[in-house]
């Protein structure tokens, strides 16, 4: 009876010792992983405001579209792009260009891409938020094609009506660099995973 206990308490800390060690595997993971993302917020620091136009901006056409310049860090106020601030209708969860790209969607929801950088959107007007994301395109650019943007569920707004995310998915399925993009946690519509475009390499 004894050498069964003995045998049973051996086979337990066997199991406790691979459970230990895999947990610290997954820790170690987590944190490399952690590391790797960049906060752009952080990064950039404070964000000045615009002052508000209340100008509306049309789409840009995908054909003759003005070059950002290449020498400065930031881009000037009249590179910036900007949607209107119409009553937006709920925008899709998922989006690609066209309604292609069903393994652009796949790949991002998967963790195929490394995000490189993040950013929140909560205290932000809409132009301010805009602004942002402005320079979290280029920011996420410099350092590869995915990052991620917390923008709420609006469940706070007035009416409980989600402006900024109805104006950031619908300012993100308008610019020309972002391909598509994701809800990256099932069951939370608060944030969205970006696809963006390659850069094209200079000859």
């Amino acid at each position: 009876m004894s050498m069964d206990f003995q045998a049973t308490l051996k086979i337990l800390g066997k199991q406790a010792k691979k459970e230990a060690e895999q947990h610290r595997i997954e820790a170690v993971e987590a944190k490399k992983h952690e590391e790797e993302q960049v906060d752009f917020a952080k990064a950039v620091g404070a964000v000045r405001p615009l002052k508000n136009s209340q100008r509306y901006e049309t789409p840009r056409p995908k054909t003759n579209l003005k070059p950002r310049p290449k020498t400065e860090n930031s881009l000037s106020e009249e590179d910036y792009f900007y949607v209107g601030r119409d009553n937006w209708d709920e925008p899709p969860a998922s989006f690609s260009k066209n309604g292609q790209g069903k393994n652009d969607i796949q790949r991002l929801r998967n963790g195929h891409y490394p995000v490189v950088a993040d950013v929140d959107l909560h205290g932000y007007t809409q132009e301010e938020a805009q602004q942002v994301l402005n320079g979290f395109i280029e920011f996420t650019k410099k350092r590869g094609v995915c990052g991620e943007i917390v923008h709420g569920s609006g469940l706070g707004s007035s009416g409980y009506k989600p402006v900024l995310k109805n104006m950031t998915r619908r300012w993100l399925m308008q610019h020309p660099d972002v391909l598509a993009y994701v809800e990256p946690r099932q069951g939370n519509d608060g944030a969205v995973r970006i696809l963006l475009k390659r850069p094209r390499r200079e000859e």
